[in-house]
């Protein structure tokens, strides 16, 4: 492929700049449901799997999760959808506004059914996906309420997002508008685009197609270098975008500006788990890049590490600011990708519940971390399949241990432990903290020393309110 290969140098790029933007994600929001349970037997009535249930997840799925990646990102969103006027609609509402994001743009039509797919999941292997959705096009009133919404948050915005699925809420003449009033506001108009007809998104800013739905949109197939070229031209030409960005997965991405060569992006060097939502996180930080940097080719390229975070995770899951940070320094590790803030731990651990995981809690200073605090992380991990460990602050150390305490600093003090196996994250808390710890992660097993009386742990009757366990383990060597 006769492409220039271009690496801006993205070190000294301010990740913490992202945290003053507004970004509007509008198109079609979905809960993704999850049954979890055991088969045991084939049933007598037909030929099929019986799963017992045992646990029921749920997490925010089509543009809801390009909402998870720019929260996890820290930026700030606004959202413009349709939901039905049903459980699943509540719950989809609930879902955004516990990631600090206003619902008030997600509008009810009790006509129309919240999209719905639900993947029964028995012995860690899914067995059947259940959708449940209306594609027919939005009512008139909604475009109508729609655009004063619209209007009404448009001058705080710095972007937008068109998270098309096909799901008919994004009708003709509201994502006109929605482009041609971004344009006009200088704003970046992002597109995740569906179906044959990319004309649909002319005058945006860039639409980013995979190679499936780039072949869909020009009509023959991408198999080889000249043909993506080819594809890449056509459209940008057609759609009087300002860049078309087609994924092509293992071969990375190629960007095709307007006005400039084509780029290839090659795709990192990491190993891949789960391509699912990659897509979600490329338009959510093609958004952020170009309004922050007002630069295609640094975006592209933050996009392009950005996917290769997500990919490398089991399950459709966003990409955190502190993730992205460390993949643009050449002395990350795999270590500090563990510490994480509490804010970071409200994104993941949904995503972590849906994939199926037990996650089990515990807290304490770990100053002078000994052989029997080991001991002790790795029976708390054999409790469940994520360990989590809330280390306490300085402050808190000082607070309990008193005077002369920490001997050894919060900051490395959690390095030492993200360095064990047995520990999935460490976040650093302070100790009125946990009550919010525990009622926002809701782990299944809190873990504590033996040498504490069970009435005596804290947050123990928060962690029983709910159904959770607490479990007493030893810190000593027995030996």
């Amino acid at each position: 492929m006769n492409c220039e290969l271009s690496q801006p140098d993205l070190s000294r790029i301010d990740l913490n700049a992202l945290s003053g933007l507004r970004v509007l994600v509008a198109g079609d929001f979905m809960l993704d449901e999850y049954v979890w349970g055991q088969v045991e037997r084939i049933s007598p009535e037909a030929p099929v799997l019986v799963v017992k249930v045992e646990r029921e997840t749920r997490v925010l799925g089509g543009a809801g999760n390009v909402v998870n990646n720019l929260v996890g990102l820290g930026a700030q969103v606004a959202v413009l959808g349709l939901v039905g006027e049903d459980n699943a609609g509540a719950v989809l509402k609930t879902e955004v506004r516990r990631l600090g994001v206003d619902p008030s743009g997600l509008f009810t039509d009790p006509e129309r059914q919240t999209t719905r797919k639900t993947r029964v999941v028995g012995g860690n292997q899914q067995i059947v996906r259940i959708d449940r959705e209306h594609q027919h096009l939005a009512a008139g009133w909604f475009e109508q309420q729609a655009r004063h919404y619209f209007t009404d948050i448009l001058p705080d915005l710095h972007a937008i997002v068109i998270s098309d699925y096909g799901k008919g809420v994004l009708v003709d003449s509201l994502l006109a508008e929605l482009i041609h009033r971004g344009r006009e506001q200088h704003l970046p108009v992002v597109v995740d685009p569906k179906g044959r007809d990319f004309s649909r998104y002319r005058r945006a800013a860039v639409i980013t197609p995979n190679r499936k739905e780039a072949e869909l949109a020009v009509g023959y197939p991408l198999s080889r270098g000249d043909e993506v070229l080819r594809a890449g031209r056509e459209l940008c030409t057609a759609c009087e975008t300002d860049a078309i960005l087609i994924t092509r997965g293992a071969e990375g991405m190629t960007l095709f500006p307007q006005a400039a060569p084509p780029v290839e992006i090659p795709a990192l060097a990491r190993e891949v788990f789960d391509v699912s939502g990659a897509g979600d996180t490329v338009v959510a930080v093609m958004a952020l890049g170009l309004a922050c940097w007002r630069d295609f080719l640094v975006a592209a390229h933050l996009a392009n590490t950005a996917a290769g975070i997500v990919v490398g995770k089991v399950g459709t899951a966003p990409v955190l600011r502190s993730e992205l940070a460390k993949a643009l320094q050449s002395d990350g590790t795999a270590s500090s990708e563990k510490i994480v803030g509490l804010s970071e731990l409200k994104l993941l651990v949904p995503r972590l519940r849906a994939q199926g995981k037990r996650l089990v809690l515990t807290n304490g200073c770990f100053d002078l971390l000994h052989w029997g605090h080991i001991r002790f992380l790795e029976e708390s991990r054999r409790l469940g399949d994520i360990l989590i460990v809330a280390l306490d602050s300085d402050d808190s150390v000082r607070q309990v241990k008193g005077p002369g305490r920490p001997v050894i600093r919060a900051s490395q003090r959690g390095r030492m432990l993200a360095a064990l196996e047995a520990v999935d994250f460490v976040t650093v808390f302070s100790s009125e903290q946990l009550p919010e710890i525990l009622q926002t992660l809701q782990p299944e097993v809190l873990t504590k020393g033996s040498n504490y009386p069970e009435a005596e742990v804290a947050g123990g009757d928060l962690v029983r309110s709910y159904g959770g366990d607490v479990i007493l383990l030893a810190t000593t060597d027995p030996e």
